[in-house]
């Protein structure tokens, strides 16, 4: 059996909490080229009205150029909302009101909320999109909600008509490239759009640092470092470069220069939940647990919805022994990411070294099994768990099903031994464990650790 103990928050990771933050940049707040004046809807007579003026600075707070940040995300959400309800605001500025509240909501962690707003902005730039003369504007607009709501395809179709319609929307083409190297992993297709925006843009930090991180992430680690180098000196208070070029440090092995480019990347934004989290992924490598869990107490302080900050954290709890909060942050991760098989293993290993409830570890196991069916820790794990079972037999099929792919699988030899003993093959069950001690010389004591030997 074993722990899986680290998970990087990766470039869609990243995007994931900020994708907002590009997709809200000037052109969204560019005015129409095709909105005609309409008449705004009267304010309800039951509720005070706005005057004009007031209506105009709400409006203003609401969508200003720079997006909503974690900072300034619930007075931008209360500037949308007082907008709105004035009903003094054209379709146009309704819609916007809607998206932008979309997205400070999300910077607030109220994902139900922010869908709402997002769905209902989608409808309304629906009304306003002409299906015989669309306008590049809104389509690119739409695009940004549908992104948001994680509508990736529909997205990418928008995108590419505003594209087709205005070739030189520079944010268009950083949108579309961001999702393909996001959502698509489709890195080449990105790259293309990023060169596309330096053509139209030769100093726009964004596409660099997204292009710079498409590059590491196909191992051209060249090209990435210098797109991410020349990011850094263009903007070098900008925190999402320092934070991309600790990923792609990451990536190459360089622990120390993307620890140092994490701290970069905090001291201009302290808030910063992914690289929080990201330098707390290598305080759990060095075995430093408390400020790793430091970390990621106020990485999930700011951002709940991240998964792999719960999960890390639920490690850390684990190799303290802190059993109970590691598997009430496994099962957060789990319920942000019911995929997240890592997560399944883990809680099932924890809960049995607990003590608690075998069967539903061995449920936990059952689960992380179907989502990662070649994976051999989750092999050694329901090895473990059978044995904890008293059921060796079955035991004895887990550890025989990992040896078949791997014969020198320290975990899995040892464990076999003890089901072979358990079963009445002694000398069998001795011949493994020695086996698997002139691999190991540390397997038996991580077995009686685990209360196993």
């Amino acid at each position: 059996m074993s722990i899986f103990k680290i998970l990087i928050v990766s470039a869609a990771g990243v995007v994931a909490a900020g994708v907002v933050t590009v997709l809200t940049v000037g052109y969204l707040n560019s005015p129409s080229r095709l909105e005609a004046d309409k008449p705004a809807t009267p304010a309800p007579t039951t509720t005070p009205a706005l005057s004009p003026a007031e209506v105009k600075v709400a409006y203003g707070d609401c969508t200003q150029r720079k997006p909503p940040s974690i900072a300034d995300a619930a007075q931008r959400a209360a500037a949308c909302s007082r907008a709105l309800q004035s009903h003094q605001l054209q379709p146009q500025e309704v819609a916007m009101a809607r998206f932008m509240r979309g997205v400070a909501r999300t910077m607030l962690g109220d994902k139900v909320l922010a869908s709402e707003d997002y769905l209902d902005a989608i409808q309304r730039y629906d009304q306003l999109i002409s299906s015989t003369n669309p306008d590049a504007l809104n389509l690119y607009r739409r695009a940004a909600a549908l992104d948001a709501v994680g509508q990736t395809d529909k997205a990418l179709t928008d995108y590419s008509e505003a594209i087709k319609l205005d070739p030189s929307a520079s944010l268009a083409f950083l949108n579309r490239g961001v999702l393909l190297a996001t959502r698509k992993r489709a890195y080449d297709r990105a790259i293309q759009d990023f060169d596309r925006v330096l053509v139209l843009e030769p100093d726009n930090v964004d596409a660099l640092i997204r292009r710079g991180d498409a590059f590491t992430q196909l191992g051209d680690f060249g090209r990435g470092m210098s797109d991410l180098d020349r990011a850094v000196s263009l903007a070098p208070e900008n925190a999402l470069a320092y934070l991309m070029r600790g990923l792609a440090y990451g990536r190459r092995g360089n622990s120390l220069a993307a620890l140092q480019n994490y701290d970069v990347a905090l001291k201009h934004d302290p808030r910063n939940a992914d690289a929080l989290s990201n330098r707390a992924a290598i305080y759990l490598g060095e075995g430093k647990l408390d400020m790793a869990i430091r970390d990621l107490d106020l990485s999930i302080s700011i951002d709940q919805s991240n998964p792999l900050a719960f999960y890390n954290r639920g490690y850390a709890h684990f190799a303290k022994k802190e059993y109970e909060k590691a598997i009430a942050d496994y099962s957060s991760a789990i319920a942000l990411n019911p995929q997240l098989g890592l997560a399944y293993n883990n809680r099932g290993l924890t809960r049995a070294i607990a003590g608690q409830d075998l069967v539903q570890a061995l449920a936990d196991c059952d689960t992380a099994l179907k989502l990662m069916p070649i994976n051999l820790d989750v092999r050694d794990t329901r090895g473990f768990i059978y044995l904890k079972l008293g059921d060796p037999a079955l035991a004895l099929n887990e550890y025989n099903a990992a040896l078949d792919i791997d014969p020198n699988r320290a975990l899995s030899l040892y464990g076999r031994g003890l089901a072979r003993i358990k079963n009445g093959n002694q000398a069998g069950g001795e011949a493994d464990q020695r086996a698997a001690e002139t691999i190991n010389p540390e397997v038996a004591r991580q077995f009686s650790v685990y209360g196993l030997n």
